[in-house]
């Protein structure tokens, strides 16, 4: 008995390529939004606590959009704690970021986010505000 392997040509087809090769581009990143702590409380009692990154944007007279990143170690907090209803102020150096929040047994959420903004590049205070039923969650989370 013999063992034989026979090999057949393979045919191969080119088809030449329309897609162009992408190199990897050298465009500068944003840099990373530094995360704070904000805390309101009443007494002992902290009412609200918020942990994030904060970025604002606005679209400047040339209708181009302007990036401003609050830095949470230059930042003034404030607010008050309510039964129903706690604000939290956060101020920084050409603005101000305000929220509501609603505590409707058995969840909370923020009902209101307003803002104020100057923009370094023209000197104009711009004002934004949304009154939207947001981040809902049950209370003692978040």
């Amino acid at each position: 008995m013999t063992n034989t392997t026979t090999t057949h040509p393979a045919t191969q087809t080119t088809v030449p390529s329309t897609a162009m090769t992408l190199r990897p581009t050298s465009e500068p990143q944003p840099a990373p939004i530094p995360t704070g702590t904000y805390i309101v409380s009443n007494g002992t009692r902290t009412c609200v606590k918020v942990v994030m990154g904060l970025q604002l944007m606005a679209q400047n007279t040339q209708e181009q959009m302007e990036y401003v990143v609050v830095n949470p170690n230059a930042t003034l907090i404030y607010g008050s704690c309510g039964m129903v209803q706690s604000e939290l102020n956060i101020t920084f150096s050409g603005g101000h970021v305000n929220f509501t929040f609603i505590k409707q047994a058995p969840s909370y959420y923020v009902s209101k986010i307003e803002t104020r903004l100057q923009l370094s590049s023209e000197g104009m205070l711009y004002y934004a505000a949304i009154e939207k039923k947001l981040f809902t969650t049950k209370l003692g989370n978040s």
